[in-house]
């Protein structure tokens, strides 16, 4: 009796760091936020201090810009925390910080939802942009004398954004 056997099967090994560059890819989300808290000036700081016999300069204190529990802004935040699940969701940690690894084959879908939250984001930008005037108004009347419409923009426009790129770099060895 004959056994024939075949030339066994030889693959090529790849490395994790291999299989890594092959499959995966690194991507970064960056937002840009409005900052809606802004510290006392000094002088700001002593006038306040004075309520409690208190020095100023061993005070920290701050102001609040914008009513964060408005709807319209709650909205934007809401579109924020759906860009950052979004790429957590999709994505492995990375060592590097600020970047996360996605999948080769997952990067267009990442695309395509990212794109739709920006437009998201914009949309609700648009809507908190309506009641600024509002907004600024409400804040006025709350800080008092601490209220400085230099510290307000014209307008959101342009103040809250979402990019998002696929950086070259190196896997750890």
């Amino acid at each position: 009796m004959t056994t024939l056997l075949d030339e066994p099967v030889t693959r090529p090994s790849t490395s994790p760091v291999q299989q890594l560059r092959t499959n995966m890819a690194a991507t970064r989300v960056s937002l840009q936020w409005l900052g809606v808290h802004k510290t006392l000036t000094p002088a700001q700081k002593c006038q306040a201090a004075e309520m409690f016999s208190a020095d100023g300069q061993f005070l920290s204190a701050g102001k609040k810009l914008l009513d964060t529990k408005h709807p319209a802004f709650r909205a934007v935040t809401a579109v924020r925390h759906r860009i950052v699940s979004t790429w957590h969701s999709m994505t492995l940690l990375f060592p590097e910080p600020g970047l996360r690894l996605i999948r080769q084959d997952d990067v267009e879908t990442f695309d395509r939802r990212m794109t739709g939250l920006r437009q998201e984001l914009d949309e609700a930008v648009w809507r908190l942009d309506e009641h600024y005037a509002q907004l600024k108004s409400a804040a006025r009347g709350r800080l008092g004398s601490l209220y400085n419409s230099t510290d307000d923009p014209e307008s959101l426009s342009g103040m809250f954004r979402v990019e998002w790129d696929f950086p070259n770099v190196d896997a750890p060895s």
